[in-house]
């Protein structure tokens, strides 16, 4: 049941570099999510994106005329989009409460290790440097409440109350998001594995 789910979540951002559309504004979007959940948002300079890209030159001017900010602003809606899309999916085809955010934290495992630990989620990183930053911080909770409320319809469908739900999605994302940092700072997946492991039982005890 679980793998059909985790093999939709394990693309969520590896397939921003995998087939990218060679339009020079969409890689550069692509490229900037990918920079960001590695070096943050202070580390996604328009030269990082440009090398990561390959786009030329006085790109930024050309196709994002608010700047940096647009820019940063519309790979953190690429990301939170790649996230909501499979998410969206699995709760349609009747997906579990806790096989959703199983494989969500399975996938930043793997994508941590992978990394050396450097990739991390780009939307947890802007929560953290720009929680308050006028162009992101909107956009940033955007993204949170979507996951939250996808995540609380899947409660919702398996019988949980709506306030409950949300409540309970909520707790789930910050734990998941939470997790993710502090696995970076310690170099483990442990800081995962405990946050599953205390989420999964209360998610699983909702199923159908």
């Amino acid at each position: 049941m679980f793998d059909p789910y985790y093999g939709m979540l394990h693309g969520i951002l590896g397939r921003l570099s995998m087939g990218v559309k060679t339009d020079t504004r969409e890689r550069m979007v692509a490229g900037a999510a990918l920079v960001m959940r590695e070096e943050g948002v202070a580390g996604t300079t328009v030269a990082a994106v440009l090398r990561r890209s390959g786009a030329p030159r006085g790109s930024v001017g050309f196709h994002f005329p608010g700047g940096r900010n647009e820019l940063l602003g519309d790979a953190l809606r690429l990301a939170g989009d790649s996230v909501s899309s499979l998410l969206r999916a699995a709760v349609d085809a009747g997906a579990p409460p806790d096989a959703l955010i199983r494989g969500i934290g399975e996938y930043y495992k793997q994508q941590l290790v992978k990394s050396e630990f450097r990739a991390g989620c780009p939307v947890g990183a802007a929560a953290l440097e720009a929680y308050d930053d006028v162009d992101l911080g909107p956009v940033v909770a955007e993204v949170l409440d979507d996951w939250t409320d996808l995540l609380a319809q899947a409660l919702v469908k398996s019988g949980v109350e709506r306030s409950a739900a949300d409540d309970t999605a909520l707790a789930a994302i910050s734990a998941i998001e939470g997790a993710i940092m502090i696995a970076r700072v310690k170099r483990s997946t442990d800081p995962i594995d405990l946050a599953l492991g205390l989420v999964l039982p209360t998610l699983a005890s909702h199923k159908n």
